[in-house]
C-alpha cells in the first residue's frame, strides 16, 4: 500500500512542476506577443515556448500513459502478453502470369 501512496505523491509532484512550466510559458509568450518589440529574437524566443509547451503536454500524456502501465502491472493489474507469428509467402503459381495477347497465337 505505501508503494501506491508513493505513486501519487510523485504525480503530484509531477503535475505541480507540469502546470508551472506550461503558465510560465504562457506567460513568457503573452508577453511578448504583446510588449515586446518586433524583433527575430522574440519571433524565435514565442516559438521556442511554444515548442517547449507542446512537449510537455505530449511528454505528460505519454508519461502517464507509461507510468500507469507500469505502475499496474507492477500492482498485478495490467499484464502485457507478446505474440510471435511466422508469414509465409504464398507459392508461386505454374505457367505464365498473363495469358499471350490474342494475335500472338
Amino acid at each position: 500500500m505505501s508503494t501506491h501512496h508513493g505513486y501519487r505523491s510523485s504525480w503530484r509532484i509531477r503535475r505541480r512542476i507540469i502546470v508551472a512550466t506550461l503558465l510560465w510559458c504562457g506567460a513568457m509568450v503573452t508577453y511578448l506577443s504583446i510588449l515586446g518589440r518586433p524583433v527575430q529574437l522574440s519571433e524565435t524566443a514565442v516559438n521556442g515556448l511554444l515548442l517547449l509547451m507542446a512537449s510537455v503536454i505530449g511528454s505528460y500524456v505519454f508519461g502517464a500513459v507509461w507510468d500507469d502501465k507500469g505502475g499496474l502491472s507492477g500492482m498485478g493489474g495490467m499484464q502485457t502478453e507478446m505474440y510471435q507469428r511466422t508469414v509465409v509467402p504464398p507459392d508461386e503459381p505454374a505457367g505464365p502470369a498473363m495469358p499471350p495477347p490474342p494475335g500472338d497465337q
